[in-house]
């Protein structure tokens, strides 16, 4: 454990539904079939206030927070991001799981926080004493938090991130944009923050408002976004959050517009021949033994002879993007945007690097 100071290496068209698809916890939870879109029971102004959640099973749960919590277990990247943003790092009592270095503008706050390398597990964060704990669907798998009944038994109100599989997998339930800002809403409303939510959501309709403008009478570039397995490419099709920003932002996806979530091969990639490709990356993202974690992702096509002929790599096209901006991004959903949109629109942002 330390104290925040060392890190893990490791649309617009789209109306929000504040039919908070959430997970909280009171004394009172009862199973529920309601579709995940039901609808909250309480005004926004106050508590109590009723969501919508899901257990491990992926079954929706009301649930009613009859305040704002005081102790909170967050675990994730945009969970903890998201509840700085918001203000809230004085009501964090422990946090884990950071992809790499939060953002620039929330290091003085996450400085402030009790923050551990690794999970401690779960007598160490029933210790805490927490009343509330926001994470991923994995977070409440058997060999970490246990299944979100445990808390709830106990007081302890909880919310999964709702592109983190929790209502099943994107083909089923696919991640956008939508879920990301609802995200952020539904973590303002449980704390009572509403109105700095509203902010932080605007910014990211406010730019994508623009972007749409902007292409509304443009031929759409064919995309492409991949990541390198090694023998072969995963793509992000149309029903993963990385997909609905690309086409957020006015762009066709060369592959992985249908339903098909199947890798593709070398050659399917030359035949394909996209206008654009943006090759996925993370902290520690290697391919065999070499590091590819940044821009010289793009070296995986741009130095390979056998993609010589590919028009993204003739053309300059080949770009990086982090996997945090495209997959549960919270605060970092408007850099995956920016990624996008200065990549493939230079002339609407000529001061971007």
């Amino acid at each position: 454990m330390n104290l925040g100071k060392r890190l893990l290496a490791g649309a617009l068209g789209l109306c929000l539904v504040f039919s908070l698809t959430a997970c909280g916890g009171s004394s009172q939870n009862t199973q529920s079939t309601t579709p995940a879109t039901s609808e909250t029971t309480t005004q926004s102004s106050g508590y109590p206030l009723t969501i919508t959640t899901y257990n491990y099973a992926r079954q929706p749960v009301e649930e009613t927070f009859q305040k704002a919590p005081e102790r909170v277990w967050a675990q994730g990247q945009d969970n903890i991001e998201i509840l700085l943003a918001l203000g809230l790092a004085d009501k964090i009592v422990g946090a884990c799981g950071l992809d790499g270095a939060v953002r620039a503008d929330l290091q003085d706050e996450f400085e402030t926080i009790n923050y551990y390398d690794t999970f401690p597990g779960k007598e160490t964060v029933l210790g805490l004493q927490p009343d509330f704990i926001t994470g991923w669907y994995s977070t409440f798998d058997d060999k970490r938090m246990g299944d979100v009944g445990f808390w709830h038994e106990r007081g302890v109100n909880t919310y999964m991130a709702l592109n983190s599989a929790c209502r099943g997998s994107s083909t089923d339930a696919p991640q956008t944009i939508a879920e990301e800002m609802e995200d952020i809403m539904t973590l303002g409303k449980i704390f009572g923050v509403e109105d700095r939510a509203q902010q932080l959501v605007d910014e990211i309709q406010d730019e994508l408002v623009k972007i749409q403008d902007y292409v509304k009478d443009k031929e759409p570039p064919r995309i492409a976004v991949l990541e390198d397995e090694g023998d072969s490419y995963r793509v992000y099709s149309h029903t993963t959050l990385g997909g609905n920003v690309a086409e957020q932002v006015g762009a066709v996806l060369a592959v992985g517009a249908d339903d098909n979530t199947a890798n593709i091969s070398a050659e399917e990639l030359i035949s394909v021949n996209p206008d654009a490709i943006f090759m996925v990356w993370y902290e520690g993202y290697t391919v065999g033994e070499t590091d590819y974690a940044g821009d010289q992702v793009v070296e995986l096509l741009t130095k390979d002879p056998k993609f010589a002929s590919l028009s993204a790599v003739q053309n300059g096209k080949v770009f990086p993007i982090n996997l945090s901006g495209i997959y549960c991004s919270g605060m970092r959903t408007l850099d995956g945007v920016l990624d996008f949109a200065q990549a493939l629109y230079p002339d609407l942002y000529p001061d971007a690097k």
